[in-house]
């Protein structure tokens, strides 16, 4: 009868039988915390192992097969087995164990970097652990990374695990976390100047609260231009772990005073370049960062000045104000002086004088006669302080108006009224006289005295001067005669005569 091999693997040793012995291998069964399982090659127990050996049928002799208790950690402790087949000892298994019922050690928890500012960490940080163990070794150590919470007392614990799934006591490491930034805020150190505008240099101050670690500084700025309507001073607050925060504190800026562009009277000159009554000169301007916010408008109506003038500004929106900027002008507002005004109407003609200030530039005359349809302008022109209307009708009543301008058209105003009529009595007018004649004229209200002239052809043959509206003649020789009449004012003395009152002819025959 052939004999064949029959092949048995128990607990990762192969044993060869006989095939004649038509034995069964030895197993091992290993029982380790209640629980019994076939003995694992290379693996670590950790509680007490009892090793138990099934031994094949028909066998005998017996080596090291009883039952055997592994009670010591160990890196590794073999147990043996062996048995004799049909008389021949010729079968064994081997076995392995190790064993480790006793947890590593940590020996230290580490962060992997130090703080980043002020013993405090601002930013994930990873914390290892390291531990040993003297039986199966470390398998692995905790290693994580601590992102937060924030806190001053942040902490990560750690452990270390054996090769035989030992875990050791738990190590800590404390140590401050702060990955929050401050909050931050400006402050001004005073108001806007005007209208939410700046004008000149202002501080910023920046101020921060952190929760966590505190603050540890802050920046502060200041601006002083240039003008904008968008300007802002930038800030900083840093927290004790090193972490920053940025504001901006936005403002208007304009610190540049506007431009007065023109200043513009309300209404032009009255007369020759002048102004004779009060006027109000309103200036513009302009801005070119806040803008215009108001012009001055100056009123002017006093003193009379041939250089005067006035000045004015514009503000803008930030509260500057331009240079004063003056304007130039002729201001007279008092009228000239009319004075003395005196009529002497005459026959068929008005004499007109007066008194005028120097200065009076231009003289108007008017004249109005009753029933007549409208004035009439006898004379407008350049100064004058007499004037003789020869074109009036004798029994008519005639009111005048004499105006005086001066270069800024102010307006002196004089009236009288006239009624002329035959002024000189007799004889009329180309009379023919026989002999002896008596001169009569019309008496002239506040007249002293008369002058009297008589001439006979182109000679003076008389003069002489009566109080009295009367001068009887001596006997004159035939001839044709011309006589006129002059009122004397006052004392003869100052020769003070006004228009004359008449004159006339007449004729002496033989």
């Amino acid at each position: 009868m052939r004999r064949a091999a029959v092949g048995l693997l128990v607990a990762g040793v192969m044993l060869t039988l006989p095939a004649a012995a038509r034995a069964d291998g030895i197993t091992a069964q290993c029982t380790a915390g209640g629980v019994t399982s076939g003995c694992a090659s290379g693996h670590w127990y950790t509680s007490d192992v009892k090793v138990s050996f099934v031994l094949p049928a028909g066998s005998s002799n017996p080596q090291g097969c009883g039952d055997q208790i592994v009670a010591t950690d160990t890196a590794g402790t073999s147990i043996s087995c062996s048995v004799a087949v049909s008389g021949s000892q010729c079968c064994r298994l081997d076995v392995t164990i190790k064993r480790d019922a006793t947890p590593p050690v940590a020996t230290e928890i580490t962060a992997q970097r130090g703080p980043d500012a002020n013993g405090w960490y601002n930013h994930g940080v990873g914390v290892s652990v390291a531990g040993s163990d003297p039986t199966s070794g470390i398998a692995s150590c905790t290693s994580v990374t601590y992102s937060g919470p924030d806190s001053s007392s942040a902490s990560v614990a750690g452990t270390c695990t054996d090769n035989a799934g030992n875990v050791s006591a738990a190590k800590t490491l404390s140590f401050q976390y702060d990955a929050t930034p401050p909050s931050i805020s400006p402050t001004p150190a005073r108001a806007a100047d005007a209208n939410g505008w700046y004008n000149h240099a202002v501080d910023v101050a920046f101020q921060g609260s952190d929760s966590a670690s505190g603050i540890d500084s802050c920046t502060s700025g200041s601006y002083s231009g240039p003008d904008s309507g968008s300007a802002g001073v930038a800030g900083t607050c840093r927290d004790k772990a090193g972490n920053t925060a940025t504001a901006t504190f936005s403002l208007q800026y304009d610190a540049t005073p506007p431009a007065v562009t023109a200043a513009t009277p309300d209404r032009q000159p009255d007369a020759n370049g002048w102004y004779n009554h009060g006027l109000t000169v309103t200036y513009t301007g302009t801005d070119a960062a806040s803008g215009i916010a108001a012009c001055d408008a100056v009123a002017y109506a006093k003193p009379d000045d041939a250089s005067a003038s006035v000045s004015g500004r514009c503000r803008d929106n930030a509260g500057n104000a331009s240079a004063p900027a003056p304007f130039a002008f002729k201001f007279d507002s008092t009228p000239p002086k009319l004075t003395k005004l005196a009529v002497a109407a005459q026959s068929g003609r008005v004499g007109l004088t007066w008194t005028a200030s120097p200065d009076v530039a231009a003289v108007k005359i008017v004249r109005a006669r009753a029933g007549a349809p409208a004035p009439v302008t006898l004379y407008s022109g350049k100064r004058i302080t007499g004037f003789t209307d020869e074109k009036v009708q004798n029994g008519s009543r005639y009111a005048y108006v004499v105006s005086a301008f001066d270069a800024a058209g102010n307006e002196a105003v004089g009236k009288a009224k006239a009624d002329p009529s035959q002024a000189l009595l007799a004889p009329r007018q180309s009379a023919v006289v026989h002999g002896r004649t008596t001169l009569r004229w019309r008496a002239v209200r506040k007249a002293t005295y008369y002058n009297v002239q008589l001439w006979l052809g182109a000679r003076k043959i008389l003069t002489t001067w009566p109080a009295q509206p009367s001068l009887a003649l001596p006997q004159l020789r035939p001839g044709t005669y011309s006589w006129i009449v002059w009122p004397g004012l006052g004392p003869r003395s100052k020769h003070r005569y006004g228009p004359p009152i008449g004159r006339s002819t007449f004729v002496i025959r033989g």
